[in-house]
């Protein structure tokens, strides 16, 4: 009996530590997927605690059918931030490609004084420091603007 309630706990913890984990992930994405991964999260949990009175099969399902459901919610949490991620970073100006099997965001522009263009590369990590770059300077000129609005 101990055993069936001792596995039942650990799938219990194992499914929220997952929750949890999502919740991190997806923060920078979107509350709301956060809380349908915590919801579906505990919904296993809860399964897996309904299950520990049955055998010891009907607990290791009840362990199988949560990983899966932590593994689905986790999917659709990175399926989203990867949206998300191509959707930033089309709009500031780069392009998503796959080069030598990774997946890079390219952007082509003329070097001030050129004429040349100049393409560059940049892969996930580097392209959100880009945007978040170039998001400061947008703020940047936007507060210097406001600032010159209100002297005149």
């Amino acid at each position: 009996m101990t055993s069936r309630l001792q596995r039942a706990l650990l799938a219990a913890c194992a499914t929220m530590a997952a929750a949890v984990v999502l919740a991190q992930q997806a923060s920078n994405s979107s509350q709301t997927t956060t809380q349908s991964a915590a919801q579906s999260a505990q919904k296993a949990a809860a399964d897996s605690k309904a299950n520990a009175g049955s055998s010891a099969t009907a607990d290791s399902n009840a362990t199988a059918d949560a990983k899966a459901t932590a593994s689905a919610a986790a999917a659709a949490a990175q399926k989203k931030a990867d949206d998300l991620l191509i959707r930033d970073a089309r709009n500031a100006g780069f392009k998503p490609e796959d080069i030598r099997g990774n997946r890079m965001f390219c952007r082509t522009a003329t070097e001030l004084g050129s004429s040349f263009p100049v393409r560059t590369c940049y892969n996930e990590d580097q392209v959100k420091i880009k945007i978040q770059e170039y998001q400061a300077q947008r703020n940047q000129m936007e507060a210097a603007h406001n600032l010159g609005m209100q002297v005149h």
